[in-house]
């Protein structure tokens, strides 16, 4: 069985390497801040609140530009027929076909609204600065995810070459007795009690083998990174583990870190915002003062200009009488010019120009209620913030125990196992001696021997343990993982 599970295994191996050669890079070696600063520029996570950090900054620069006055233009140009005004002498006539243009500026800016513009460029901030304190959160959390899967790798690679190293004893042990037994000096059942060791043995190695497998690709897939197993990490010096007590409490460690936590700043930052709407909801009882402005003007192919000199006509409106002699009375009344042309267009747009300017006062007085339902649903807002607030304060105080705690335990259980190790490897040297000198049965010798490989496991899960919870409290502590 131990035979057709390695032949499983290589063939699974050899269809994983043929499945990422083609993503093959070139061979590298990972350091830990290599692979977090790899996951820190490709993750996507990241990548998306770092867009939405972006619309945030948008949003704060929008609220300060809608400080400035309004500026618009218009211009327009129209054809008409039919029936229609003329916009020149403002009478109608049927029939007519002529052309108009028009042009506009218009502008606008709040006087007094209750302040919610000004309340409106605090709350686009306030909304920046927490979505900015999201971001160095999720940093933090995929930081902390990459150190867990970059030494559970070390941790798997320790115990897969412990347990190579324990196959090739076994078999070195295994030819021994097999030569003795050869030999006639030893019975063929302490042979194949080795031989059933050594295969229990090619299995644990064969798992091990699998599971170092399954950490890089974890490790890989969390980096963004295309699996490829020519690339491996760095093995740092682990045979002189010196890793010191934390001398801080749990309420030492919670008030630095709760300072500068980004989670309890982000939730800080939230209250603020609600604070803000509240405010500006409050303001939507305040009148409003505006000041506009205009300035227009227009031409039209309906306004006329005569062309040389004016004609006039003479009218009898009576006859009067001079030294009784009577005497016929005219006036002169101008009958228009000759021919006409289309008054010039800066003549018409001079003569057409005008402007406007004025100030316009709104009193809210009975909207539908919608003023004072906004007001209790922001104060409602206010509260559910703060009690946010609260849990995530909660909530770090708790993860901040928690890990205090678990690195204590680690602490101990490290002492302990390191203790537990040499123990059993003293025993385990005394018994292989005794054996190979025939003076040990093959029970005890190989009770002994499980007993230090079981040993052994339990130092390299502990020794990891203790590496990453104190890493874990590194980060509470605001010191560098790497």
């Amino acid at each position: 069985m131990v035979q057709i599970f390695k032949k499983i295994t290589a063939l699974v191996g050899i269809c994983f390497l043929g499945a990422t050669s083609i993503f093959a890079q070139e061979q590298k070696i990972w350091s830990l801040k290599a692979c977090v600063e790899q996951a820190l520029s490709k993750n996507i996570t990241i990548q998306q609140q770092t867009l939405s950090t972006q619309s945030t900054k948008a949003d704060y620069f929008q609220s300060k530009m809608a400080l400035l006055p309004t500026l618009n233009g218009n211009v327009s140009n129209n054809w008409q027929t039919g029936f229609a005004i003329n916009p020149a002498t403002n009478i109608a006539k049927e029939g007519v076909a002529f052309r108009t243009n028009s042009f506009g500026l218009n502008s606008s800016m709040p006087l007094f609204n209750g302040f919610q513009n000004v309340n409106n460029v605090r709350l686009q901030q306030s909304n920046m600065m927490a979505s900015q304190k999201d971001l160095e959160q999720t940093k933090n959390n995929i930081t902390l995810n990459v150190c867990n899967a970059y030494l559970r790798v070390l941790q798997n690679i320790e115990l897969m070459s412990s347990a190579k190293a324990r196959v090739a004893s076994s078999m070195a042990q295994a030819e021994r007795q097999k030569r003795l037994y050869e030999l006639g000096s030893s019975n063929k059942s302490k042979y194949l009690q080795l031989r059933a060791q050594l295969s229990s043995e090619e299995l644990v190695a064969v798992n091990a083998e699998n599971a170092v497998m399954q950490a890089y690709l974890e490790l890989w897939l969390l980096i963004e990174i295309k699996p490829d197993l020519s690339n491996v990490v760095e093995i740092p010096n682990t045979a002189d583990l010196n890793i010191e007590d934390e001398p801080k409490t749990i309420d030492a460690l919670f008030d630095e870190f709760s300072k500068q936590s980004p989670d309890v700043l982000a939730a800080e930052q939230r209250v603020r915002s609600s604070e803000i709407q509240h405010m500006m909801a409050q303001g939507g009882r305040s009148p409003r003062l505006s000041l506009s402005g205009s300035l227009s003007s227009f031409y039209s192919t309906q306004s006329q200009t005569g062309v040389g000199d004016m004609q006039y006509k003479n009218t009898l409106i009576g006859v009067g009488e001079y030294n009784s002699t009577p005497i016929p009375v005219y006036t002169v009344t101008p009958t228009g010019y000759s021919s006409y042309q289309v008054t010039s267009f800066n003549d018409q747009f001079n003569r057409n120009l005008g402007s406007n300017i004025g100030l316009n006062l709104s009193v809210p007085v009975f909207n539908g209620w919608s003023v004072n339902t906004n007001i209790q649903k922001t104060r409602i807002s206010y509260q559910n913030n703060k009690l946010s607030e609260k849990l995530v304060k909660n909530n770090l105080y708790r993860s901040i125990a928690q890990s205090y705690v678990d690195f204590k335990s680690a602490y101990k259980k490290f002492a302990a196992n390191q203790e537990n190790l040499d123990a059993n490897k003293e025993a385990f040297d005394v018994a292989d001696k005794q054996f190979e000198l025939g003076g040990m049965s093959m029970a005890d010798y190989l009770n002994t021997k499980n007993s230090y490989i079981r040993a052994q496991a339990d130092y390299t899960q502990a020794k990891y343990e203790l590496v990453f919870r104190r890493k874990v409290l590194d980060f509470y502590s605001g010191k560098s993982l790497y």
